[in-house]
C-alpha cells in the first residue's frame, strides 16, 4: 500500500471566532475521495486554519474523516515542523496543497521550502519549486516573465514604495527624482490604470484611476504603503482558468466566465453579485488558442497541482492579468464541472491519469454564485437539492471592516448551458429568499448576449 501524505501550511493565527462551514463537510469529501483509492494509505497534515481542509468551528475540529489520518500541527508551525511531522510518517510521496490567505498571498513559498527539504531527505514530493512559487507571489515578477516570453499582457509599470516616498536627499538636492520619474511614466500611460500590491490577494486594495490626476493624488496620498503594479485597465469580458498537475502533465481547463450582474461595477470574488459559469466553448472566441498558451505557460514555469490564471477577453484575444499557485476561488466550480472533487487534483498527482479531461466534451456545465445569509438548517437543505455540489458558509473578518457573511454555492452536472439556466431558475424559485432572481435574469442576458 502506498503511504501519501498531503500538506499545507499558512501563514494567519485565524480569530476562532471566524469560521468556515461546508455542506458536504470536508470530511466526508476527503472519506469519498479516499474509498476510490483503497491502495493508498492517506495523510493529511495541516493546521487548524486550514479552512478548505477540516471541519473547524470556533477554533476546534468538530468531525474528522474516517478514511484518513490526520496529523494537526500548532497554529505556529514552521517549516522545520512540517517538515518533522512529515518525515516522521515515513511517506513514499509527499504533495503540496497551498491554500489561500488574506494579506500576503505566500503560503505557497513555504510549501516549497518544505518540499525542497523533503527532496534533500530522499522523499519523493509533488510541488513546485521555490523560483515559481516566488514568481508567482511576486505580481512583478510574474509581469517580467509573461513579458518576456512573448505571453499577451496589460502594460504595467512597477512602483517601489519606499523609493517613491523617500525623503533621503543631500542638502542641495532638489527633490526625489524617483518619484518625479515615475509619476512622467505614469502620466504617459493610457488611462483608466488599475494600483495593486505586487504581493496582495483576494483583490484586496485594489484601486482603479480613471485619469492621471486621481492617480497622481492616490499615489501621493500617503494610503500607499507598499509597493504596487500600475497597470493598463483593459476593459473587456473577464474569465478565470485552471492548470492541475504536475512534472509536465498537465490538465487544462477553458475559461469559465466570472462577471458582475450589476453593471458598471467591478468583479469582487467576495461580491454578492458576481457569478461564474462555463465551461466557455464558443469557437468564435479562440478558446484553444489560450488553452495552448495556459500549456505554454504550465510548461515554462514549471506549474504542480492547481494553478488559477487569470484572463481577460479585449476585442477577440486573450490577456493575462494574474497568476494565483494555490487553491483558488475557481476551484469548485472548476472540479465540479470535471466532475471530481478538489482532493482529486492532488490524489491524481500520485499516479492517476486524468488526461481524458482535457477533452471539453467529458466536462459538464457548472454555475457558482452566492446566496444571502440564512441559518444552517435552510443551507443544509439546499445543498441536498438537485444539482448542488457544495455550499460554503463563510464568515468574513477583515480588519477595519463590519465581519459579514455569505455562502458560497456550487451548482454542476448539466450537459448544456440552457439546462444549468432551467436548473438555477428552478432553485431560485425554491428559494427566494436566498437568491435573488435579478442573479438568474442577469445570466439569461449575458448567454443571449444581450449583457455584453
Amino acid at each position: 500500500m502506498k503511504r501519501i501524505v498531503l500538506y499545507s501550511s499558512n501563514s494567519k493565527l485565524r480569530d476562532k471566532s471566524s469560521n468556515c462551514t461546508v455542506y458536504p463537510g470536508w470530511a466526508k469529501q476527503w472519506d469519498e475521495a479516499a474509498a476510490r483509492r483503497s491502495d493508498y494509505e492517506i495523510w493529511l497534515v495541516v493546521q487548524l486554519n486550514g479552512r478548505y481542509f477540516l471541519d473547524i468551528c470556533d477554533g476546534k475540529l468538530v468531525t474528522e474523516p474516517e478514511r484518513i489520518h490526520v496529523k494537526v500541527l500548532p497554529m505556529e508551525a514552521k517549516l522545520k515542523e512540517f517538515v518533522e511531522a512529515i518525515t516522521a510518517i515515513r511517506p513514499d510521496m509527499a504533495i503540496a496543497m497551498p491554500g489561500p490567505v488574506s494579506g500576503y498571498d505566500w503560503n505557497g513559498l513555504r510549501d516549497a521550502g518544505i518540499a525542497e527539504a523533503l527532496r534533500k531527505k530522499g522523499i519523493e514530493t509533488v510541488c513546485y519549486s521555490g523560483e515559481t512559487a516566488l514568481n508567482c507571489f511576486d505580481k512583478w515578477r510574474t509581469h517580467q516573465i509573461l513579458k518576456a516570453n512573448g505571453f499577451r499582457i496589460p502594460e504595467a509599470l512597477y512602483l517601489h514604495h519606499e523609493l517613491f516616498t523617500s525623503s533621503k536627499q543631500d542638502a542641495v538636492s532638489t527633490g526625489n527624482v524617483y518619484q518625479e520619474y515615475i509619476l512622467w511614466e505614469v502620466e504617459n500611460m493610457k488611462m483608466p490604470v488599475v494600483i495593486k500590491s505586487t504581493t496582495g490577494s483576494s483583490s484586496m486594495g485594489i484601486h482603479v484611476s480613471k485619469d492621471y490626476e486621481d492617480a497622481a493624488r492616490y499615489l501621493l496620498s500617503g494610503e500607499l504603503l507598499e509597493d504596487v503594479l500600475i497597470e493598463e485597465f483593459l476593459e473587456g469580458e473577464e474569465y478565470g482558468a485552471e492548470i492541475h498537475g504536475d512534472r509536465g502533465h498537465y490538465v487544462i481547463s477553458p475559461p469559465y466566465r466570472i462577471f458582475n450582474t450589476v453593471k458598471g461595477q467591478l468583479n469582487d470574488p467576495l461580491g454578492a453579485t458576481t457569478l461564474k459559469y462555463g465551461p466557455v466553448l464558443d469557437e468564435k472566441l479562440h478558446v484553444e488558442d489560450v488553452r495552448r498558451e495556459l500549456k505554454r505557460l504550465a510548461d515554462l514555469m514549471g506549474f504542480c497541482g492547481i494553478v488559477e490564471v487569470d484572463l481577460v477577453l479585449v476585442k477577440g484575444e486573450w490577456y493575462i492579468l494574474e497568476i494565483n499557485n494555490r487553491w483558488s476561488g475557481l476551484t469548485t466550480l472548476i472540479t465540479a464541472s470535471q466532475d471530481r472533487l478538489p482532493y482529486d487534483v492532488y490524489l491524481d498527482e500520485a499516479g492517476s491519469d486524468r488526461s481524458d479531461l482535457n477533452d471539453t466534451g467529458n466536462l459538464n456545465y457548472a454555475l457558482q454564485f452566492k446566496m444571502k445569509e440564512a441559518d444552517a438548517d435552510t443551507i443544509e437543505r439546499v445543498s441536498a437539492e438537485p444539482g448542488l455540489k457544495s455550499v460554503i458558509q463563510y464568515e468574513v473578518r477583515i480588519p477595519g471592516k463590519e465581519p459579514f457573511s455569505f455562502n458560497d454555492a456550487v451548482m454542476g452536472g448539466y450537459a448544456s448551458m440552457g439546462e444549468l439556466i432551467n436548473g438555477f431558475e428552478q432553485l431560485q424559485l425554491r428559494y427566494p429568499e436566498q437568491i435573488p432572481e435579478m442573479l438568474v435574469q442577469a445570466l439569461k442576458e449575458k448567454e443571449s448576449g444581450c449583457g455584453s
